[in-house]
């Protein structure tokens, strides 16, 4: 059965990028490149800020619009409801990795298990899992949702008192730009131990903390103030915000001392303690710093109601995110008494800062920024704990434990069972806690499970084995792109953030630097790449007007540089070679422009061409028709431009693809053409795959592919392996992806015979499949054929074919010749599912149409006036005779009102629709036929 997924409306403020961007250069020049000085370059966090700002800003408002996020997720949504045939049925493998975690924030160690193994986790891009068993060597995490809204969880509760209700906060306030950072996304909530979640009513902020009083009260930290819900109306009111402190309004940080105390720590501003449930509020600064600070983190001790601490982060420009200080109080903030900052903390504590208390030892002090400390004595000295990854967000002790906690940061989750010991021990919990975040990949050409990934906060992944697997860091730091030869496969290049480049030339040891480090100019923190297997050349993204090439790689690995003028202050930011012409590569560029350069291999001898892209903003991704250098298609990922463009003449002309994918307005990062025909196309965005069955101006129409088995996941590349036909997709927050459709659309037999169970996946035949197997509850399949599927059924009610209710089961007729083009008759289309019709029964009061004078040919659907508040007119345009259903969908995708259902004569008809009785938001008004459909947005405001 298809669910459901809610959505939410999310913003980015401006000001927080100016601070990361400033806070950007200020960490800069510490960087090293060398493999000695390795963990300082995976402490850098603050490069790719800046270039998520790049990429996707919208160029009209200079800010990052992520609340246009929620709307694509809504049309994905309802486009997967649609069902429609022009969506490419692909069905995707998870890969892994099993053994590597990814940022985590949220953590909470669940009170409904007695024996305190149940641990629920969330990562900051790959939404809420849970192990019911934290102890073993290998646990069993299990994802909870992969359509979440919104996949980005900062924060874990749990009502002290009633441990079924449960909560989490979204959002990630600390600067991450690829999550969904902005109001109206708010807090989930569940009231049967986490079987089950619901959205609340928005929050209009940025979720950093979620605790629950011992009445069951729900308070949020957010940047919007520290909010409480209110069950009587269904809001979050501000219980201390602006007004009360005179730096604005940024929560960081609320606790819950152990007689129900609660202390606040506002950015900028200072520490607030409630005593009455946070009804009132007074500053508890006195021997606190006054300036010089931002971020604030707070511990309580909970067996010691009076003593708590405090950490804040440095702002002073030459110690911008270092440790400010650590303070102590004995007396419930009446006094505080200065202890020490750890060494070795890391300037990074606007993202990374935690504190916490041993519950039996209030003065065993724990602290989290790069690094992990703990403290006997109150922070007076520290003692650095090895063995853990970096970036550190998140520690969580058992009631009553001081042994028993587990923690988060940028390398997942990780357990100590010996807390109180002098140096404790912590151990990698991460197997099958998929939410790695990456950035580029690799496949080997003959080897098929042998990929390559660069990843955040986790170096260069290698799977080596087939299906959900574990993998291997050949290289640390933050990874980018990395390459395999395709004639040598021995030749594999592997990168780090800023540009560096390294070589194996045995397939596994990445022992030499063949593009060094280099500062002031700095390249972009992942520096886009491609490698020309043909001439053995990678080709590299240097500073402004300059790429960097590296001939002979595995023999003399030569590198050289070369200006481009023509580029006119610019930096490239894509490449693509080109398969007809010999050292022939295409290079993007962030100011939008398109270069074909020839000779590309040859230092001083280039020749470039402006091939006069449409846009000025940035270039992401370029795809070259495999069999005609004229054929390009681009792409752009900016907010609030169009996407995506063709060209067949070389760049004479360009033609705006981006068809209905134009409302979605999400960054495109990533196009690449169908592998067997041209005419249709893969894009990867922010919600996940989609594609198109056919290239046609504005008449393109674009769907989401991740119906099966891929998340509502940002996807940052898309590559081919022409040897078997298969897919690679990186997702940045839930591991890497493979698809096997295009190999079976080339293997494709004439028949398939389906019993039994039917495990997930498609099946495709090139003239029939019948089926009299079970397609089981929570199982994904799909039968395609070209001519005929045949669905037995049995003499008796339990024989005979069956998708059991909560499996998706798709049944589809379409051609698998490759030689053919591919575009899907949607009239053959055979689907197996239900559909839910909750409101009212048809309104078939039409009006008479309109001569049929429809010389177009097409369907067309509007609705004015829009926004609409009382009665709306739904137009719609029908050319020939054909059995027509228009719905109205809310913003869940639930049928609210049926408007006609029936056989309609060729004409324009009108239906009124009366919008007083909606409450304000957006609805869908839907129109299908048995071999279309068309959705508008209308927004009702009363």
């Amino acid at each position: 059965m298809w669910t459901n997924t809610n959505f939410r409306s999310i913003l980015l403020p401006a000001g927080l990028l100016l601070a990361i961007a400033s806070l950007y250069w200020l960490n800069h020049t510490e960087l090293e490149p060398n493999e000695e000085e390795r963990e300082a370059l995976e402490q850098t966090i603050l490069g790719r800020y800046e270039m998520e700002y790049e990429m996707t800003h919208d160029p009209k408002t200079n800010t990052i619009p992520v609340e246009r996020l929620l709307e694509a997720l809504q049309i994905a949504e309802m486009r997967r409801l649609q069902k429609d045939a022009h969506a490419l049925p692909i069905f995707w493998e998870e890969r892994g990795p099993t053994n590597v975690g990814g940022r985590t924030r949220g953590l909470l160690i669940d009170a409904n298990d007695p024996t305190g193994l149940t641990v629920w986790a969330a990562g900051v891009d790959g939404g809420l899992w849970v192990t019911e068993n934290i102890d073993a060597g290998n646990p069993n995490w299990r994802n909870i949702d992969d359509f979440f809204d919104n996949l980005a969880i900062s924060t874990i509760a749990q009502d002290p008192m009633n441990a079924d209700n449960m909560y989490f906060g979204t959002g990630e306030c600390w600067g991450n730009f690829d999550a969904v950072v902005g109001p109206s996304l708010g807090v989930w909530s569940s009231i049967d131990g986490g079987e089950n979640w619901e959205r609340m009513p928005p929050i209009n902020a940025c979720v950093n903390k979620i605790v629950v009083l011992a009445d069951g009260t729900v308070l949020a930290a957010t940047n919007g103030g520290l909010r409480q819900f209110n069950p009587l109306n269904n809001t979050w009111p501000p219980i201390l915000a602006q007004g009360l402190f005179a730096n604005g309004n940024f929560v960081s940080d609320v606790e819950i001392a152990a007689n129900g105390d609660l202390y606040a720590g506002v950015y900028f501003d200072g520490v607030y303690r409630s005593t009455d449930n946070g009804m009132t509020w007074n500053p508890v600064n006195t021997g606190l710093p006054t300036s010089g600070y931002g971020r604030i983190e707070l511990a309580c001790a909970p067996n010691n109601a009076a003593t708590v601490y405090v950490i804040y982060q440095d702002t002073a420009n030459a110690t911008s995110g270092n440790c400010l200080a650590v303070f102590g109080t004995t007396n419930s903030g009446a006094m505080w008494n200065a202890a020490t900052c750890p060494g070795s903390f890391g300037k990074q504590a606007w993202y990374d800062l935690i504190l916490a208390v041993d519950p039996n030892n209030a003065s065993r002090l724990w602290a989290g920024g790069v690094n992990l400390s703990v403290s006997n004595d109150g922070g007076a000295s520290w003692t650095a704990v090895p063995g853990i990854h970096s970036d550190h967000h998140a520690i969580v002790y058992r009631q009553g434990s001081s042994d028993e906690m587990v923690l988060g940061n940028d390398g997942g989750v990780y357990r100590i069972t010996d807390g109180s010991a002098a140096v404790p021990t912590p151990m990698d919990r991460n197997n099958g806690y998929n939410v790695t975040q990456f950035y580029a990949c690799a496949m080997h050409p003959t080897l098929p499970d042998v990929i390559l990934g660069g990843t955040q906060d986790n170096g260069t992944q290698r799977f080596s084995n087939p299906g959900l697997s574990t993998t291997t860091q050949p290289v640390g730091a933050d990874g980018g792109w990395c390459f395999i030869d395709d004639d040598n496969p021995a030749i594999q290049i592997a990168s780090t953030q800023y540009g560096v480049f390294r070589l194996a030339t045995d397939g596994a040891n990445f022992g030499a630097t063949i593009v060094p480090y280099v500062s002031d100019p700095y390249r972009r923190f992942i520096a886009p790449a491609e490698y020309d297997a043909d001439s053995n050349v990678l080709y590299v993204a240097d500073t402004i007007d300059m790429f960097g090439r590296v001939t002979d790689v595995g023999g003399g690995n030569n590198l050289t540089f070369e200006t481009v003028s023509a580029f006119g202050n610019s930096r490239v930011s894509a490449f693509a070679i080109s398969k007809v012409t010999p050292d022939r590569v295409f290079m993007g560029l962030n100011s939008g422009g398109l270069f074909m350069i020839d000779n590309a291999d040859q230092n001083g001898g280039i020749t470039a061409t402006n091939l006069n892209a449409p846009s000025g903003n940035y270039l992401s991704s370029v795809a070259v028709d495999a069999n005609n250098d004229n054929h390009l298609l681009i792409s752009y990922s900016n907010y609030g431009v169009v996407s995506i463009f063709e060209t067949t003449d070389g760049g004479a002309t360009w033609v705006d693809v981006e068809g209905d994918f134009a409302p979605v307005d999400i960054p495109v990062r990533w196009v690449m053409f169908h592998p067997f025909d041209s005419t249709q196309a893969l894009i990867a965005t922010e919600v996940g795959v989609w594609s198109t069955s056919q290239l046609d101006g504005a008449d393109t129409r674009w769907n989401p592919t991740n119906n099966f088995g891929l998340a509502n996941v940002r996807i940052d590349m898309l590559r081919y392996r022409s040897t078997d036909h298969v897919v690679a997709a990186a997702t940045h927050g839930r591991g890497m992806y493979t698809t096997d459709y295009f190999s079976l659309l080339a293997d494709c037999p004439p028949t398939l015979d389906l019993t039994g169970m039917v495990a997930s996946g498609i099946y495709i035949a090139q003239d029939l499949i019948t089926s009299d197997g079970t397609v089981a509850d929570g199982s994904k399949v799909i039968y395609q054929s070209g001519e005929t599927i045949v669905l037995q059924v049995g003499a008796m009610p339990d024989q005979g074919f069956t998708a059991e209710r909560g499996s998706d089961f798709w049944a589809l007729i379409l051609p698998c010749d490759t030689d053919d083009n591919f575009a899907p008759d949607p009239a053959e289309e055979l689907t197996a599912g239900e559909d839910e019709y909750l409101d009212d029964p048809p309104n078939e009061q039409v009006l008479q149409p309109d001569p049929p004078d429809l010389a177009s040919g097409r369907e067309h659907l509007h609705c004015y006036p829009n926004p609409a508040s009382f009665i709306a007119t739904v137009e719609f345009d029908l050319p020939e005779e054909k059995f027509v259903q228009i719905t109205v969908l809310d913003a869940f995708g639930r049928t609210r009102e049926v408007l006609t259902d029936g056989l309609l004569a060729p004409g324009i008809y009108r239906f009124d629709w009366d919008a007083s009785n909606y409450e304000s938001g957006l609805y869908l008004i839907q129109a299908r036929t048995e071999n279309s459909g068309q959705t508008v947005k209308v927004f009702v405001v009363r």
